[in-house]
């Protein structure tokens, strides 16, 4: 079902595609979609979000922000088992992240000078929460979570409606678990077009995270090109890379791969392996599984034609391999995988052992599962609560200081032509008043 190739047989066309697989190429759907609906958006408001949701989800909004009925129906509508888990999710992910929360810095130097660095939270922020296919009341666990603890004023998540205009039950319910009170109700890139520039009813955020399909990716790109908003990252397509040993389970190996296939028909799914037979009873069991027709049977069929497994000499190959892909989510299912900690580089997450799978972290552990896609975690880190901070920087300088450091600033400020007031704007300090 997955094509098996040894590493050794992949020349440096597969490698360079595999590794450099970051970002699409959106330049049409820029122009002749995306730049269009943010103009409108900003020009025209709320009525420019309902004649684009109107167009494109076939939905006609009442209100463009979601009311309180929508989210006390929703809570009303949950299972109390279904709240209760969203209840362990929820505190794991708030112990976690709270570990995150930095101290600020203060210090005396021996000449009197102070220094410090202060966080402080941005102000507005916004996460969207992928709707369409399927409804993702998980994301907004890890999206609105760090940015309460971070200590962000306003959060407002968007989303796409449903069919009546209304939000599903399960976002409405989990944002009053949350009591997250400002939603959304618009996809695609006139919801993030609302949250970057504000309307009559939708608060401007200085900030949007959260995943999305290539019309979200190129109106973040494009909003932050303009300076309207922060980006957390360009998501792309799903992924996970696996690394096994003969000591894994095939058939657990085999649902792993599966449940990132079944995200999308663009998901990508590695599997790493220095054993042959383990790599055959893997591909036999995702037959399987696909000849069953269970659950989103066609787009893991088609995702599929994306994954591979691959041979391996060694272990510390195979992880060469993955820190060069950097893939989103990475399982190290091998004998005493904690030995090999070290040695991994560049990963949006990391699960470690038979008993950690991807499926934890999207959901439970406590970690958080918006993560760079498509080699990003070679620079890029996934949400987290300094996600919604910035760091400013301060200084006290004593007058001791600052004549201990007049000469030294003239000579470097000589070298770039900025003498005559860098220079001078510290000489005068010590002048005789005329």
């Amino acid at each position: 079902m997955i094509t098996i190739k040894n590493l050794s047989d992949l020349d440096q066309n597969n490698l360079d595609s595999l590794f450099n697989r970051f970002g699409d190429d959106f330049h049409d759907i820029l122009v002749n979609t995306v730049i269009p609906i943010v103009s409108d958006v900003k020009n025209d408001g709320d009525s420019a979000i309902k004649k684009y949701t109107k167009k494109f989800d076939h939905v006609d909004l009442s209100s463009v922000m979601a009311e309180e009925e929508e989210f006390d129906s929703g809570f009303s509508a949950l299972d109390k088992s279904v709240i209760k888990a969203f209840k362990t999710a929820k505190n794991n992910i708030e112990e976690f992240h709270s570990k995150q929360i930095h101290p600020d810095i203060a210090y005396t130097r021996e000449d009197g000078s102070k220094l410090g660095m202060m966080y402080r939270p941005i102000e507005n922020a916004a996460i969207y929460v992928p709707g369409g296919k399927a409804a993702y009341p998980s994301s907004i666990l890890m999206g609105v979570i760090p940015a309460q603890l971070a200590g962000v004023k306003n959060i407002t998540v968007i989303t796409p409606p449903g069919a009546d205009g209304k939000l599903s039950p399960i976002i409405g319910g989990i944002c009053k678990l949350l009591n997250v009170s400002q939603v959304i109700k618009a996809g695609g890139a006139q919801g993030i077009a609302a949250a970057a520039f504000g309307t009559e009813t939708v608060k401007k955020s200085n900030l949007v995270i959260g995943p999305g399909n290539i019309f979200v990716t190129a109106a973040k790109t494009y909003l932050f090109s303009l300076g309207a908003i922060q980006i957390d990252s360009m998501a792309g397509p799903s992924e996970v890379l696996i690394i096994a040993d003969e000591t894994a389970e095939p058939k657990w190996v085999a649902y792993d791969l599966l449940s990132q296939a079944e995200h999308e028909e663009r998901a990508i799914a590695i599997l790493l392996t220095t054993n042959s037979d383990f790599a055959n009873k893997v591909n036999e069991e995702i037959t399987k599984d696909i000849a069953k027709g269970q659950g989103r049977s066609e787009i893991k069929k088609r995702a599929l034609k994306n994954c591979l497994i691959v041979i391996c000499e060694t272990i510390d190959e195979a992880i060469a391999f993955s820190n060069n892909y950097a893939p989103e989510h990475m399982e190290l299912v091998v004998d005493n995988p904690m030995s090999y900690l070290d040695s991994v580089k560049n990963v949006g997450s990391l699960f470690l052992g038979t008993h950690s799978p991807v499926a934890v972290g999207d959901y439970i552990s406590g970690t958080n599962h918006i993560l760079p896609t498509g080699g990003a975690a070679r620079f890029s880190s996934g949400v987290s609560v300094e996600t919604f901070q910035h760091r400013m920087t301060w200084q006290n300088i004593s007058q001791k200081a600052l004549l201990s450091f007049a000469d030294e600033l003239s000579l470097m400020a000589k070298q770039e032509g900025f003498d005559d007031k860098h220079g001078g704007s510290v000489r005068a300090r010590f002048e005789e008043k005329e």
